[in-house]
């Protein structure tokens, strides 16, 4: 049995949800948009390229509520944060997690497609086993360093936790 469902649509159902109001300045700057918007039409993922709007930097699931609690406890910036089979990705302001060395985690290389779901893809709701924890909204992202403070403070706190 899947652990992480993932949520079909109807055509219609997908319709409602993509005409709704949509912030997609997190998303302009890819050049990707009307590419994207048209697989949310049909109900898939869209992609769009790391390294241009934003960097990606994955953590593994294990950290991820601690690490966002880190960062709005610092009132750090938070951008979108979206939850994938192959842990959580949080998109970062471009250059700012240059040089990305934190044990178990990853800065994605420059031009990695990002498969993304609709913004309204919240949890408990998925598709293609992804979701967002943090909603994209506006334009704000992660700071890359304020990132690597939090996770390592979430780690620490994590493994005193067990």
């Amino acid at each position: 049995m899947n652990p992480t469902p993932t949520l079909t649509h109807t055509a219609a159902d997908l319709s409602d949800l993509v005409l709704g109001p949509l912030e997609l300045g997190w998303l302009r700057p890819t050049g990707r948009v009307p590419d994207v918007l048209l697989a949310w039409e049909r109900g898939a993922l869209g992609e769009a390229p790391t390294g241009l709007a934003w960097d990606v930097v994955r953590l593994p699931t294990d950290t991820t509520w601690e690490t966002v609690r880190q960062l709005r406890t610092a009132r750090a910036p938070l951008g979108p944060v979206l939850a994938t089979p192959l842990g959580v990705d949080f998109l970062v302001t471009p250059g700012s997690a240059d040089g990305w060395n934190a044990p178990g985690s990853a800065r994605l290389p420059d031009r990695t497609l990002v498969p993304l779901p609709h913004p309204d893809y919240t949890d408990p709701r998925h598709l293609g086993n992804r979701s967002w924890i943090v909603r994209p909204t506006g334009t704000e992202l992660t700071d890359g360093p304020a990132l690597r403070d939090a996770y390592v403070r979430a780690r620490a706190t994590t493994r005193t936790a067990r």
